[in-house]
């Protein structure tokens, strides 16, 4: 999603440039970090915002990350510096939980994980 930082809300500079990219059709963009975005809340809940504003811009141009293995994802306890963040154990439907929640049009989540991959890495089709 750009790596913005949350705290920041969805009208810093570099995220609208990604919105402006994205709803342009002149970028794709990946739905996936939301522990990285909320590093200084520690709520995943946070990253929300920016996967709804993406998916208004350009749900044609986005696909789904899961991030998996988590591998930076952090304990939800605030973190105000650049220090490594333990691996914690998560629960794989969470972020997907999330998406069904910023993205709530089926047919446009459709989009994000399954005709939007297919077009940006040039799958064969699944129909």
């Amino acid at each position: 999603m750009g790596l913005p930082d949350a705290a920041q809300g969805i009208a810093q500079p570099a995220f609208q440039c990604l919105l402006s990219l994205t709803g342009g059709g002149h970028a794709w963009a990946k739905l996936s970090g939301a522990d990285r975005i909320t590093r200084a809340s520690a709520n995943l809940r946070d990253a929300l915002p920016f996967m709804r504003a993406l998916a208004q811009a350009a749900s044609q141009r986005l696909v789904w990350g899961s991030d998996w293995p988590n591998i930076g994802f952090h304990s939800r306890e605030q973190v105000r510096d650049d220090r490594p963040l333990a691996h914690r154990e998560l629960d794989a439907g969470e972020p997907l939980d999330f998406l069904a929640e910023a993205v709530p049009d089926a047919e446009a989540r459709r989009a994000i994980l399954v005709s939007n991959p297919e077009a940006l890495y040039a799958f064969p089709t699944s129909s």
